[in-house]
């Protein structure tokens, strides 16, 4: 056996007889996250892991797993902005999100990034939306119910989502009839894991793609 393969060897079953894999994934149970949770645990079982899903907020899963208090993350977007060494993407694409801003008037999404009189509304930490620049007032929320409802109320004029989740979202809501929707960006989106499992990275490159 090949020293390397040796080590990944040792690794795994070290690391198996200490503790499963935490894997933070996030709140609400969406279909994307459904089938990603399902890829994953299949990978890992597949490497001689015992994957455990937590359910998390976003922010909080990523601070956790700057402190290694999880080992990985289901999936944030490949291109992450932190620049932590604690943090290591998985190069295998699971999946592309789509960002869309939304308003109850098209006249406000014409060159919405260019004005300065309009409030734009997404959930904190979101980081598809957090990356996008504009020049009016950004209104963080804790979900698409306080978003979507901002708006409602006149109090914000756009709201920023990924369209699976808006859409899912916007099809319960009966006082919602009438939404404008204009396509943002695209993000690709990839497992992410902590250092500590870095000697895995190969093996889960393989399992993933």
């Amino acid at each position: 056996m090949r020293p390397s393969a040796f080590a990944l060897l040792l690794f795994i079953c070290s690391y198996t007889l200490a503790q499963p894999v935490r894997i933070g994934m996030p709140l609400g149970n969406s279909e994307l996250r459904q089938k990603l949770q399902l890829k994953l645990a299949s990978a890992y079982t597949a490497l001689g892991f015992s994957p455990e899903f937590i359910e998390l907020p976003s922010k909080r899963r990523l601070r956790l797993l700057i402190d290694g208090e999880i080992d990985a993350d289901l999936f944030r977007i490949c291109q992450l902005d932190e620049d932590h060494a604690e943090l290591l993407v998985v190069p295998a694409v699971l999946d592309t999100l789509r960002l869309n801003a939304y308003s109850l008037s098209s006249d406000k999404l014409m060159n919405w990034q260019q004005r300065n009189d309009l409030l734009i509304s997404h959930i904190r930490g979101f980081k598809m939306a957090e990356q996008q620049e504009f020049a009016g007032v950004r209104v963080l929320v804790n979900s698409d119910a306080q978003a979507f409802g901002l708006m409602l109320q006149g109090r914000v004029d756009i709201v920023l989502e990924d369209s699976r989740t808006a859409e899912r979202f916007l099809a319960a809501q009966q006082e919602i009839q009438h939404i404008n929707r204009l396509h943002v960006a695209d993000f690709t989106v990839c497992h992410i894991i902590h250092a500590s499992l870095q000697p895995l990275l190969p093996a889960l490159v393989r399992q993933l793609q």
